[in-house]
């Protein structure tokens, strides 16, 4: 591990040439020094920045993931490990991230299969076996908890007519953002009024959110009363396709959902998705 002394230097030197060369592949370097030094959002800023810039350089999004996995995004990390696997193949190293992801999201059984393979090549690692340990411990822990959600709801069912075995499953709204919020590819997730005011959301803390939700308004008003001019109806959806990202805004009640996505995003699939949590939300 890196000292606070050889990581500053390598963060002044990585600066100093990403400065003189913002087209420079050093991005990821420096991104992953922040990272290393407990600076997350600055180190997705420049990460993000230089995979606009160098979207096939499989380190770049080798880094992201690993940022994202710190910022406790997993799929989003999972996402960007794939688009590394993709571009440069796989590694011990993307080997063992994967599993690390795997492990936090509770998939205790594929986390196990990778480690396992890992060990029986570096027996000698003790990392490996603590992840062995931890996976053993977290499958445990959910067995546990299984079984007393299982225990509690047989003895809430009991005595009680069939048609009453299944309870509504509606969610609140502040419940929905936060679901959509963890769908691979979204940047970040909201909720604004007609006005502008923001109702609820799921940001990344160097987002400015006021601003967002204020244009967000704009627009889809913009939209609305201009296609009403011309009896094309209410507009229910507005997607905006920019350089970086894209914006998609859906009508609710009163409220604007507004989702900040990806680029490479597959849209067909985030749909399905978004619709599947908007039907369980209530009052939409």
């Amino acid at each position: 591990m890196l000292n606070l002394t050889t990581l500053d230097d390598r963060i002044t030197k990585c600066k100093r040439i990403l400065d003189d060369n913002p087209d420079s592949q050093i991005f990821a370097a420096y991104a992953d020094a922040l990272r290393k030094n407990g600076e997350l959002d600055k180190a997705f800023r420049v990460c993000r920045q230089g995979l606009r810039i160098h979207p096939g350089y499989g380190s770049g999004h080798m880094v992201m993931a690993r940022i994202n996995f710190d910022r406790k995004m997993y799929d989003w990390a999972e996402s960007e490990l794939a688009e590394a696997i993709e571009l440069e193949g796989r590694t011990r190293a993307t080997d063992l991230l994967r599993a690390e992801i795997y492990i936090k999201k509770q998939k205790y059984d594929l986390a196990r299969v990778i480690i396992r393979e890992l060990a029986s090549t570096e027996p000698d690692n003790e990392y490996y076996h603590e992840l062995l340990d931890r996976i053993e411990l977290g499958k445990r822990e959910l067995q546990r908890k299984n079984y007393e959600v299982k225990k509690m709801f047989n003895s809430t069912q009991m005595g009680k007519p069939e048609k009453s075995e299944f309870h509504d499953d509606k969610i609140s709204l502040e419940t929905g953002v936060n679901e959509i919020a963890q769908l691979p590819s979204l940047t970040a997730c909201f909720v604004t009024d007609c006005d502008g005011m923001m109702i609820c959301e799921k940001l990344p803390e160097d987002f400015d959110s006021r601003a967002y939700a204020a244009l967000s308004a704009e627009i889809y008003r913009f939209a609305n009363d201009n296609m009403g001019n011309i009896n094309f109806g209410k507009v229910k959806q507005v997607l905006i396709e920019l350089a970086g990202e894209k914006i998609w805004m859906i009508r609710l009640e009163k409220q604007i959902l507004v989702m900040v996505i990806r680029p490479d995003v597959n849209l067909g699939s985030l749909k399905l998705k978004v619709t599947g949590v908007l039907n369980r939300m209530k009052s939409v």
